[in-house]
């Protein structure tokens, strides 16, 4: 299944359940934010986080799983132009994520490659990307998130 497939039916679920605003992307994020512009190097672009919370990130969306925190975990400011974007978390854990695109929309995946998630696709909007990193049960976990603007 391809990564705008995934999307698309995200948001199809995401529409159709209505979304909830439990996670304040007006907070600072947690863990730092970084400003790419396409082509950026090095790629993948790497950050350390610990995932989980005490938000379930079902109160999102049907679609999200886990347990976020309330304040981003990392942020993203993305430049124009690019073709392609992924964002997605590597774990020794079970770890969920859910991303808040700069047109509004929530998108959310557990379990895309084994235990770790992964979001995006073709021609991502410029502007904030706010990610959350979960854990799939009640503990913390150390992860990293990736940026990359390779196919998946």
């Amino acid at each position: 299944m391809s990564m705008k497939t995934i999307l698309a039916a995200s948001l199809a679920v995401a529409a159709l359940t209505g979304l909830a605003s439990a996670q304040d992307y007006s907070l600072p994020p947690t863990y730092g934010s970084v400003s790419l512009n396409p082509g950026f190097l090095p790629d993948p672009h790497q950050a350390q986080v610990v995932a989980g919370g005490t938000i379930d990130a079902a109160s999102i969306s049907g679609e999200c799983v886990g347990l976020i925190a309330n304040a981003p975990d990392y942020r993203l400011q993305y430049g124009g132009g690019g073709s392609q974007l992924y964002i997605g978390v590597t774990s020794s854990a079970d770890t969920t994520i859910v991303v808040n695109a700069p047109d509004g929309s929530w998108y959310c995946n557990d379990d895309y490659n084994g235990l770790n998630p992964l979001v995006g696709g073709e021609q991502p909007d410029a502007g904030q990307y706010d990610i959350w990193v979960g854990t799939y049960g009640s503990d913390t976990a150390a992860a990293t998130i990736f940026i990359t603007e390779y196919d998946q």
